[in-house]
């Protein structure tokens, strides 16, 4: 099987060769693995650590993203992000940190007709189709925005988005409401300008914490499930699949998320509260493809060799079975504190162990 066979075997639950491999990371990792193999492009280090998916979005063309002054970048929602660096293992990277959120002060959801909300049709996803002539032989999913819960935080603030949460309803819906507007007209524009440039459509829409969600099934149900719902039956409708990322522990809201028609789930946090992988299989296996799993809280980043190599057996043997499976890192980057060795070691065993569960 090529890639692209390979991950779609996968996620109709049926077993491939081997299981599928993704990958991503932080810059400063991709920066190290390319030093590694003396390589400078990302298909060669795909080639290299057996990759079958591609992760690719639009072409921007909202003027309302640009470069501010003080370092600062404004996203086309209005948000202002600050690269900041950090330490790890005698390493520096950098994450953005959100340092202005634009809907902070407002007072009632008659105010959100005042911001410059960005504007769909200034996207173009027509250079999806010749990464599809390109990469024929991989499973492209393509993405546009986060999802409608996960930017209005973004607008709004984490803090005061779950205040409004509770104090004020009508402000929370029509918040969401615009947000995932943007992002299903999105859809409708990938759908008409790449029909065939993609096969799995990902969103990330972080709903939870390690120990639980951020709010009840009810809440989801009335707030998030409406917008999900009407995306996947836009992909379904057109033979695609649908990615949705959720860190932490999702175990609570995946009945209503696999109601909602998602087919696979990212990351799979398995040390977050209820998160452990048998159970996962067994209560949810039938309905949803894992995706990721290889834990970076503990294993990748502080390991030895031996027990990365031997957490990517377990998972395999546990997620593997019955296909539903595509392995990669537990949070969509890998982070620049996971030794180069641990990397190399996650992809070596992902190869070997991965064709072994299905002999």
């Amino acid at each position: 099987m090529n890639g692209r066979e390979r991950v779609l075997t996968a996620i109709d639950h049926r077993e491939p060769d081997r299981v599928p491999i993704t990958f991503d990371a932080q810059p400063e990792v991709y920066d190290l693995l390319y030093a590694h193999f003396g390589i400078s492009e990302r298909e060669q280090l795909w080639d290299a650590l057996s990759v079958d998916t591609w992760l690719v979005g639009p072409v921007v063309n909202d003027p309302r993203e640009k470069e501010l002054e003080n370092g600062l970048f404004q996203n086309r929602w209005g948000y202002r992000l600050k690269k900041q660096p950090y330490e790890a293992h005698g390493k520096t990277g950098y994450y953005d940190e959100i340092v202005y959120h634009p809907l902070a002060d407002i007072d009632c959801a008659r105010d959100l007709d005042k911001h410059d909300w960005p504007d769909p049709s200034l996207l173009d996803f027509t250079h999806l189709n010749d990464l599809r002539k390109s990469q024929p032989d991989r499973a492209i999913i393509a993405h546009i925005t986060h999802g409608g819960y996960f930017n209005a935080t973004f607008l709004r603030g984490m803090e005061q988005f779950l205040v409004d949460l509770a104090m004020d309803p009508m402000l929370t819906r029509g918040l969401v409401e615009r947000t995932s507007a943007y992002l299903i007209e999105a859809l409708d524009k990938l759908l008409e300008q790449a029909p065939d440039g993609f096969d799995v459509f990902y969103v990330a829409d972080d709903y939870c914490m390690s120990s639980g969600p951020l709010f009840s099934p009810d809440v989801f149900r009335i707030m998030v499930k409406p917008y999900l719902r009407a995306i996947t039956d836009r992909v379904h409708a057109h033979g695609k699949k649908f990615l949705l990322h959720v860190c932490g522990s999702v175990r609570l809201l995946l009945p209503e998320i696999i109601d909602s028609g998602v087919d696979i789930l990212e990351p799979v946090q398995r040390r977050s509260h209820g998160m452990d992988l048998a159970g996962l299989k067994r209560e949810f296996g039938k309905d949803l493809t894992f995706y990721g799993s290889v834990d970076l809280v503990q294993t990748l980043n502080k390991g030895s060799v031996a027990e990365v190599s031997d957490e990517v057996r377990r998972n395999i043997e546990i997620l593997g079975p019955g296909g539903g499976f595509i392995l990669g890192p537990g949070h969509t980057y890998i982070q620049i504190d996971a030794p180069l060795e641990n990397i190399l070691a996650m992809y070596e065993s992902a190869r070997e162990q991965g064709a072994l569960v299905y002999s």
